[in-house]
């Protein structure tokens, strides 16, 4: 599925801001008039201030879109997105987008596996929502992994996904462990159907889970987080090693992604 390459740049007013975890805020803008549709995946560059400092966009990835809204989760992690998080309704920002050249495919099997680290919930929330509305009817199963109870968005998925599994690595809610070996637990056991797999999260945990268990499934389509600096492609900042024809080839996060299949990846030479 290759998402259309309409894109704009737009101002997007501030609806809501809601912290849902000492560093997570859930940010919902108007939906600009003229804002494309978009796929699971894509996501969109803020300019995040108007002074010089800091220079460069900053990526998210869109984790909803109706026709009358434009969600985001935003981790508050350096001075760019503290001053997207601190955003007071009715400001305005200017947004670039929908960005991405590929987003997830629709499940064909009935069945979708979505395995989230972090923040990189957002794009698995989109794809689950677009699915129901689309009325295919999956069942989706979410294993959602934090550091703690504290940084779990349970909240946020409650109604999205036929089952949820959470993981934390102190033991405060859930499983105690990373999110991959919860999934590599629940295979072993027969717990977790090995249809498709989808996942999103810190590049650790992705080649983690793409090495110890994606071989169980029969495909696994990965949305990849990356640095990005230009956010189409141009600046070659974001590029990832992938296996094609035989050979090796570098393709950019941003626009030929964000999503890939993970066995095509060349997860040892992805350095950054």
């Amino acid at each position: 599925m290759m998402p259309s390459s309409s894109r704009g740049r737009f101002s997007a007013v501030l609806k809501r801001n809601a912290r849902l975890s000492p560093t997570c805020h859930l940010l919902v803008f108007a939906r600009p008039e003229g804002f494309p549709g978009a796929y699971p995946g894509q996501f969109v560059s803020i300019r995040v201030s108007d002074s010089p400092v800091p220079l460069l966009r900053r990526p998210y990835s869109i984790m909803d879109l109706t026709p009358g809204t434009l969600s985001l989760l935003v981790k508050v992690v350096g001075r760019g997105s503290a001053d997207l998080a601190s955003q007071k309704p009715g400001e305005t920002v200017d947004i670039m987008g929908p960005l991405g050249g590929a987003g997830f495919p629709d499940p064909e099997d009935g069945a979708a596996v979505c395995v989230a680290g972090g923040t990189g919930l957002a794009p698995l929330l989109f794809a689950a929502r677009t699915w129901r509305r689309k009325r295919l009817g999956v069942k989706t199963y979410l294993l959602y992994g934090a550091a703690s109870k504290d940084e779990l968005l349970g909240d946020l998925v409650a109604g999205d996904f036929s089952v949820r599994r959470f993981a934390t690595l102190d033991g405060s809610a859930g499983y105690q462990g990373d999110v991959v070996a919860l999934l590599c637990s629940l295979l072993k056991r027969n717990r977790m159907p090995a249809h498709t797999l989808y996942s999103c999260g810190p590049r650790g945990m992705v080649r983690a889970l793409a090495e110890d268990a994606g071989q169980r499934f029969i495909d696994h389509h990965t949305s990849l987080e990356s640095v990005m600096a230009c956010g189409v492609g141009a600046c070659r900042g974001c590029t990832v090693p992938v296996r094609t024809a035989g050979s090796k080839a570098f393709r950019t996060v941003c626009s030929d992604g964000t999503v890939f299949r993970a066995s095509e990846i060349v997860w040892e030479e992805w350095l950054e």
